[in-house]
């Protein structure tokens, strides 16, 4: 009974991970929007920061021969740990078993921002994404 008792107590000791959340412990469904190098608090020892776009769709006024894409950088922090991710619109959103059976996805009413021009700076912009609950 001790043997089984310590590997459950080991299994829940790994709150980074999530494994052992309860209903009770679930991160809220809920639509949030993040200005560039933004943090949000989900829950104690838990944040994910809006790192900011990584924007290689073609400019405006150029001619290309690939469209690009808008990929949106964030780092999850869990206690001391890190992790990066991006999200990027059509494409499956992002799933950690330190989010605690929920999934985050942009958010597909907002549209995307516009496209820059070629030669212009790069322009900051906020991302809006949901949190589900699975």
């Amino acid at each position: 009974m001790h043997t089984l008792l310590r590997v459950f107590t080991l299994a829940c000791a790994g709150f980074a991970l999530g494994g052992c959340a309860s209903s009770h412990d679930r991160l809220p469904e809920a639509r949030y929007t993040l200005a560039p190098h933004q943090t949000l608090p989900l829950a104690e020892r838990l944040s994910i920061t809006y790192e900011g776009a990584e924007d290689s769709r073609c400019p405006d006024n150029a001619r290309c021969i690939w469209a690009g894409r808008l990929a949106h950088r964030f780092t999850m922090r869990v206690g001391g740990v890190a992790q990066a991710f991006y999200l990027v619109r059509g494409q499956p959103g992002y799933m950690s078993p330190a989010l605690r059976g929920s999934r985050i996805e942009l958010d597909h009413l907002t549209p995307p921002p516009p496209r820059g021009m070629a030669g212009a700076a790069p322009v900051a912009y906020p991302v809006t994404f949901n949190m589900y609950a699975q």
